[in-house]
């Protein structure tokens, strides 16, 4: 259980420098600095129904090849974490159908971040692409990453 609880903790924070060395987990955007983080489903299956990551995004979903993909926003002028966005996110193996879900708001050991379940069951590659709208701005900022399962 302890090691279920730090595997998501450490996807709470997303921005640590193992992050910051994996360039394809990161892409900044506008004045948006944007990092991924694509866990398993099977990393929150282990929580209790109480349990805050439990509860998440409706709860972790009982199907398959289900991952949790999480998004980090920082402000490139100040460093700041963004917290207050709309987030979305589409997400699909490169030459198949895709899915489109916003993105929850979410906070883990105090920090927000942004996430949703997503089927991904093939081997990949998987295109996510994220489209972040503050408020106050009529124009939203999108980048996209390139994800691949890792090999075992």
């Amino acid at each position: 259980m302890y090691l279920i609880k730090a595997g998501f903790a450490a996807a709470g924070m997303i921005a640590s420098v193992a992050m910051v060395v994996a360039a394809d987990y990161y892409k900044t955007a506008g004045n948006l600095a944007v990092y991924l983080g694509v866990l398993p489903a099977e990393m929150v299956r282990g929580h209790s129904p109480e349990h805050p990551e439990g509860k998440m995004h409706g709860g972790v979903p009982s199907a398959k090849r289900q991952h949790h993909v999480v998004i980090a926003v920082f402000d490139t002028k100040d460093g700041s974490r963004v917290s207050n966005a709309e987030v979305t996110a589409r997400v699909g193996e490169i030459g198949l159908a895709s899915v489109q879900k916003k993105l929850e708001r979410m906070t883990i050991d105090k920090t927000i971040s942004y996430g949703s379940y997503f089927s991904m069951g093939g081997p990949g590659p998987y295109r996510i692409e994220v489209e972040i709208l503050r408020p106050g701005s009529s124009n939203p900022v999108k980048t996209s990453f390139e994800y691949s399962h890792p090999r075992r």
